[in-house]
């Protein structure tokens, strides 16, 4: 189950974009912090789906330090798998109507493939394959952080089915608080569709799955520094493409102008633009 980073991906495009306006404009509108502190939040959620994946496989491949347990709750007891610091246990029930796969990294902080530290658990839980209809996934973070950004919540992935075009598509939706490492404290809910247009068809090869993404996500915080984001045209991305190649959002940081990105035509580059009071700005990169 291929899962996409949507939002996130579009602040940290944001900060390169403000970035771009104080040259030619020396405004406080674009001061925000709001973009880099969405990219924290939303990565942390949505590598949960990712974790998930590789660690009902038996691996962890960016998530991991040098050292993974994997334990089958149904033949062994939890004494079987020795924690010890960053070695990270992944502990697999498929036994009963609900299934669960818990992540342990441990209680310090381990240095992990992505260059991020993590500590604590994730514990998913889900009714049945990814693939199947009516099939509920839920990833919920126990005194979990990463970077020494403590992360708590909830995210449910649901598979709806397909739609009236016979495509593959998932409710996301996700409740948190995230304390980050410097105190400030944001509340945050998203609600997304995603949609499998292409690739669903073939098991085996994930290179040419395609999806779009569609919702709106929101955040309040402690320091003032919260906002809203609402896709209004689907963001189309692809595996292999690093970049969203095509949609448009909105994102409004607390108390500053409404930014609107344009990510073009479906060419997979880091071109798009971003209006802001009625100027647009072309960010490359």
């Amino acid at each position: 189950m291929k899962k996409y980073l949507v939002l996130s991906l579009v602040a940290a495009a944001l900060m390169s974009s403000l970035d771009a306006c104080k040259k030619k404009e020396k405004e406080d509108y674009d001061n925000s912090s709001a973009p880099k502190s969405n990219a924290i939040i939303e990565n942390a959620f949505d590598e949960m789906t990712n974790m998930t994946d590789q660690a009902i496989k038996g691996s962890l491949v960016y998530y991991k330090s040098p050292q993974i347990t994997v334990v089958y709750a149904e033949k062994h007891d939890a004494s079987f798998a020795a924690k010890t610091d960053c070695n990270v246990v992944v502990t697999l029930d498929t036994t009963g109507v609900t299934k669960s796969i818990t992540i342990d990294w441990g209680t310090s902080n381990c240095d992990c493939n992505d260059g991020k530290q993590r500590r604590g658990m994730i514990v998913t839980t889900f009714t049945g394959q990814y693939r199947d209809s009516g099939t509920v996934i839920t990833h919920t973070p126990v005194d979990y952080y990463v970077n020494d950004n403590k992360i708590e919540g909830t995210k449910t992935v649901t598979n709806m089915g397909t739609n009236s075009n016979g495509k593959p598509f998932f409710n996301i939706s996700v409740n948190g608080t995230v304390t980050m490492s410097g105190g400030e404290v944001f509340t945050y809910t998203s609600n997304r569709v995603r949609t499998w247009t292409a690739g669903s068809g073939t098991v085996l090869n994930f290179f040419d799955d395609e999806y779009d993404i569609t919702g709106t996500a929101e955040a309040s915080s402690t320091g003032g520094n919260g906002y809203t984001a609402n896709v209004t045209s689907a963001l189309h991305v692809k595996v292999g493409c690093p970049y969203i190649m095509s949609g448009v959002l909105e994102f409004t940081p607390t108390g500053k102008p409404l930014r609107t990105i344009d990510y073009g035509d479906g060419t997979c580059d880091a071109t798009f633009t971003v209006t802001i009071n009625g100027i647009t700005y072309t960010v490359n990169g």
